[in-house]
């Protein structure tokens, strides 16, 4: 068993961040994009002609990889891709704070809740490895993956 993952902990956290992911982009897709430009402006990191852009397409990118890891679809490649979006928030946080820039909301959850930056340093690194978690843990036996590829096959007739 050394080195295996359980398979309910792999569904654990997969669903966990995909939860979050879903979350988060819907509550920044359900304002105007330019409220969270504003957020994602005040970082600094983004050429400004950039910054609408992002703010436009990253909450449907989060919906995205937040539903396929909750149904367990590509799962490999959207638990890297999650975990390096949350490397790259973790990296635009540490660089916002050696510039000494204060930030008046992190915008991880939209509007909802507002973090620190030490939180939200804490949060993403929670939810990075979670995501090596869901990555490691791939094929799933609960996953769409799975079903594709014929590894489910339902309840056996003991199982009944």
């Amino acid at each position: 068993m050394k080195g295996k993952i359980p398979p309910y902990a792999g569904l654990a956290a997969r669903v966990l961040v995909g939860a979050v992911l879903v979350y988060a982009g819907a509550t920044k897709a359900a304002g105007p994009a330019e409220e969270f430009a504003i957020v994602i402006g005040s970082y600094d990191v983004l050429p400004r002609e950039m910054v609408l852009t992002a703010a436009t397409f990253l909450p449907w990118v989060e919906m995205l990889l937040g539903w396929s890891l909750i149904f367990g679809l590509k799962l490999r490649a959207c638990a890297a891709a999650a975990g390096a979006l949350f490397a790259s928030f973790l990296f635009a946080l540490v660089l916002v704070q050696a510039k000494g820039i204060q930030l008046p909301n992190c915008g991880c959850l939209g509007d909802a809740v507002h973090f620190t930056p030490l939180q939200a340093c804490l949060f993403d690194t929670c939810l990075s490895a979670l995501c090596w978690l869901s990555w490691k843990s791939a094929p799933a036996r609960w996953s769409l993956d799975s079903w594709a590829e014929g590894g489910y096959t339902g309840p056996t007739h003991d199982q009944r």
